[in-house]
């Protein structure tokens, strides 16, 4: 079978959605490796696979109208987070107009969440991880099986759409191949904060077993969160993690393959001591730079920090959310605030650069003099990198549901919207409007300092890096 992984320019009048984390629009490229997965599960298996990431080439409705008149693929596949549901249905519309023969897949959040939404006639939706069903679903396009036979599917049949349950998350993540990159032009993609090149990301684990109320965790984190509850299982679908040989055998093979920086995108990396340990000892020859997400209270211990240092860690993102004890408590971060500055200290003292995350507008309990105490703080730790973002009722979150009850939000249900940039809540107390404008101001207010941009200057390493960090700053601070 002819089988194309599709990542369409945007259609609906906004910018490209990022679809890794899918719940803002990129300010930078990285390869989306859960295409890559199952992509790679199909080529190995015989398929002719071709991969086309239109915003990342520069792409945009024009091209990708002759495009769509001139493809001849079997079957496309879409990975559609919220961001990017509206421009992916008009994709795949587009394209069944212009090729009656072509059949069409559907996977990641949104499909899981709303499977009818995309369901026609010629459309399957896979829910949750789709790497166990991908091959059984195009056997099942190619007519060797029953559609009605997979589970954890939904489509059309007769003019019903039906929902087949019944499947668990991958219990043995080593089983899987490792990813493709040769299928996206690793060219294409970078990270400003990891200056070398070639660049792409990696998976070590799937899952979080924390209870953030607001959270939305990758995207493929989040289908099998999902899914799990769909299925009307308690609780979050266990973390599965891959074996530090694993790990280290992959990346002995991006070595292999030219690659000098890599970022690890789990929703939380370090998960114990001894198997952090593991890893970084098994892949410090390498010289890779790396980067990943981290808690904070998985960062107390200053020996875990070293060994990521040595073993090539650039910078850790920490999502702290907020410097105020009763927001933390809130929002179910489970963490206390106490135990910000040792993981700050502890990266630090490792030559690990710490990326925070700060998130305004969370709880009831945020006020301006709680955002200002926050931003004060975050001043006194002097660091490169700080995103700050308003809080955003996600579909299929606790916060979600409770903004609905309490009138929270703007509008009765959610739109697609940039949290960098905007609203889609105001309190009683701190409206859309001031939030907007907060956002916006401590934006200005860290990067725009003299002593800040002086500071970032002197860490130019080339001609392409100081392109890249110019091209992030001006997407943020737009």
């Amino acid at each position: 079978m002819k089988i194309l992984f599709l990542i369409p320019p945007p259609l609906d009048g906004k910018q490209p959605a990022e679809r890794i984390f899918g719940c803002n629009y990129g300010v930078y490229s990285q390869p989306n490796i859960f295409i890559l997965y199952p992509a790679t599960i199909l080529k190995n298996a015989g398929h002719d696979v071709t991969c086309l990431d239109f915003p990342v080439e520069g792409k945009g409705r024009r091209e990708f109208e002759e495009f769509s008149t001139g493809q001849d693929f079997d079957i496309i596949f879409f990975y559609s987070v919220f961001l990017s549901k509206r421009t992916d249905v008009m994709a795949r519309d587009r394209l069944a107009a212009d090729s009656p023969k072509t059949r069409f897949v559907f996977l990641a959040t949104e499909p899981s969440a709303s499977p009818d939404d995309f369901l026609d006639d010629r459309s399957v939706v896979i829910r949750g991880e789709s790497e166990s069903r991908v091959l059984p679903v195009v056997e099942a396009l190619e007519g060797k099986r029953q559609l009605g036979e997979i589970a954890g599917i939904s489509y059309q049949e007769n003019g019903e759409h039906i929902h087949r349950g019944g499947c668990d998350v991958i219990q043995d993540l080593d089983v899987l191949p490792f990813p493709d990159r040769n299928l996206l032009d690793p060219k294409r993609y970078s990270n400003p904060k990891l200056g070398t090149q070639p660049f792409t990301v990696m998976l070590a684990s799937r899952g979080c077993s924390f209870g953030c109320y607001y959270c939305v965790p990758n995207s493929l984190s989040f289908s099998r969160e999902i899914e799990h509850k769909r299925e009307g299982r308690p609780g979050k679908p266990a973390v599965r993690r891959r074996s530090p040989a694993n790990i280290i055998a992959e990346f002995a093979e991006l070595v292999g393959q030219g690659y000098r920086s890599i970022a690890f995108i789990d929703d939380q990396f370090v998960w114990g001591r001894s198997r952090t340990i593991e890893i970084c000892e098994g892949i410090a020859p390498f010289g890779i730079e790396w980067s990943c997400l981290a808690r904070a209270d998985m960062l107390q211990d200053a020996e875990v920090a070293l060994a990521m240092g040595r073993a090539g860690c650039k910078f850790v993102d920490i999502g702290i959310e907020s410097f105020n004890q009763g927001i933390l408590d809130d929002i179910g971060k489970g963490l206390k605030v106490e135990l910000l500055w040792p993981a700050v200290k502890n990266l630090k003292a490792a030559g690990i650069e710490p990326k925070l995350n700060i998130l305004i507008g969370s709880s009831p309990l945020e006020t301006p003099e709680t955002i200002e105490a926050t931003f004060q703080e975050v001043l006194k730790l002097d660091l490169d990198y700080v995103l700050f973002s308003i809080c955003t009722p996600f579909p299929y979150t606790e916060f979600n549901r409770k903004a609905r009850a309490e009138g929270w939000m703007i509008r009765p249900e959610y739109e697609a919207i940039d949290p960098m940039k905007e609203s889609f809540i105001s309190y009683p107390h701190l409206s859309k409007a001031e939030l907007d404008r907060t956002v916006r101001q401590l934006y200005r207010r860290y990067y725009m300092r003299p002593s800040y941009i002086i500071k970032r200057l002197g860490k130019i390493r080339s001609p392409r890096d100081l392109l890249e960090k110019s091209k992030a700053a001006i997407s943020v601070l737009r």
